[in-house]
């Protein structure tokens, strides 16, 4: 008999990422509204999420509740972003939530930062705050907002697959289902209208969303420790405007670059330090 082999949980948890970074470019293609996108996005991976589980049942147990607030507010303030400020200044300050992991990893289960914690998140704050300047010149500072918000939501996820109790896919399943609330507004969505350009967005953004929280969630059952994971997921502000300037042709400003550049480089050298100590 031979063995089934394995795919890494951290492999799983990269191809999330991978998976994600395809919303940014999506959101902007679709013209309709972002609540609508959100309603919409939520319901076709709810349907997924519940045949993979084999039931529609609400899960219970706070852990679940705690990660469903997290797929939900993330991605409704996250969509918001997009549609509000350029994808590389959305992405890059949705990924201070490595920063938020690693304190936030202190407060609850007194894990203390060291040196090296520290100084990978000044660094990671200075290149948010030349993100948000760059944000200024382009009429962007709600999104920006929005999109710092979505990180302290987005870390909820990464607390919520340690507790007792708590499973990934049913946490991503009733987050998605919260988000269907959005559809209410669909009706006064004046630029909602059934073509063939935004109905294939939709369905390939539900596509790369579903499989996205499909991996993460996988990835998370093979107990990926949250910081480590949410590190990992760094490959989405890498990808992300790469996407919407290959096919939408977006610049960012100089400044956004440069801080992008910053808390990409002082996160992914944050990683690659962490592991040569844990070795």
């Amino acid at each position: 008999m031979t063995r089934k082999r394995q795919i890494p949980g951290a492999l799983l948890i990269l191809l999330a990422g991978a998976s994600w970074s395809f919303s940014g470019v999506l959101s902007k293609w679709v013209p309709w509204s972002s609540l609508s996108i959100i309603g919409l996005r939520s319901l076709l991976a709810a349907i997924g999420f519940g045949l993979i589980r084999g039931s529609f049942r609400l899960p219970k147990g706070r852990g679940n509740l705690l990660g469903a607030l997290g797929v939900s507010l993330n991605s409704t303030a996250f969509i918001m972003a997009n549609k509000l400020t350029t994808a590389a200044n959305a992405v890059v300050l949705h990924y201070f939530m490595p920063i938020v992991v690693i304190f936030g990893s202190w407060l609850i289960y007194k894990q203390r930062p060291g040196k090296l914690d520290i100084a990978a998140s000044l660094l990671a704050t200075l290149g948010i705050a030349l993100c948000f300047f760059g944000g200024f010149a382009a009429g962007g500072l709600l999104g920006d907002s929005l999109a710092l918000i979505s990180a302290f939501f987005f870390a909820f996820i990464f607390f919520a697959a340690r507790l007792p109790g708590t499973d990934p896919v049913d946490y991503s399943y009733l987050g998605c289902l919260m988000n269907c609330l959005w559809l209410a507004f669909i009706p006064f969505d004046r630029e909602f209208v059934i073509a063939p350009e935004p109905v294939l967005g939709i369905l390939l953004m539900s596509a790369a969303y579903f499989g996205g929280y499909l991996m993460f969630s996988l990835g998370m059952r093979k107990k990926v420790n949250p910081v480590t994971a949410s590190i990992i997921t760094n490959i989405e502000p890498v990808l992300n405007p790469i996407w919407v300037f290959l096919f939408l042709g977006e610049q960012p400003g100089l400044l956004s670059i440069l801080g992008a550049v910053l808390v990409i480089a002082s996160v992914s050298a944050y990683s690659v330090l962490k592991h040569k100590q844990a070795a």
